[in-house]
């Protein structure tokens, strides 16, 4: 399932982009999300862990999300695994005259027999993601 929006936020790009490259603010601004923390230390880069749970149709589901790439303030790419699915978020920040454009994508991937039930669940992915991006909005414009 792909989900894809670009938002604009009042704020520079490095601002965003140091906001939302760091998940384990998610649970600040994404509504399905009930906990996210990073479970390394350091300097965010390539390789920094974030543990985020989902709560999905009254079910909590556990990620642990990676950092494949990382190119601040322009881009970041996350690739998180959990028991019943996979997920990769491309976040890209430009400059826009609002301040800063952010093109969201996501590419969910549920696992094993699960995977026949993706054509019926696209409409609720799609829903959680634009819930997902207003209160990344909201958020970055407080």
């Amino acid at each position: 399932m792909h989900f894809a929006q670009t938002i604009e936020v009042p704020v520079a790009p490095d601002v965003a982009f140091a906001y939302v490259s760091n998940f384990a603010n998610a649970q600040l601004w994404d509504p399905g999300v009930a906990e996210s923390r990073r479970v390394d230390d350091g300097e965010l880069r390539v390789g920094s862990q974030f543990e985020l749970v989902a709560e999905f149709r009254g079910k909590r589901l556990t990620f642990l999300y990676t950092v494949t790439v990382f190119d601040p303030p322009r881009r970041i790419v996350l690739s998180g695994d959990g028991a019943k699915a996979t997920s990769v978020d491309t976040v890209a920040f430009s400059a826009s005259e609002a301040g800063t454009a952010i093109a969201y994508e996501a590419d969910i991937r549920l696992t094993g027999a699960r995977r026949i039930a993706e054509p019926f669940m696209r409409g609720m992915f799609t829903k959680m993601g634009e819930d997902a991006l207003a209160g990344l909005s909201a958020a970055l414009r407080a």
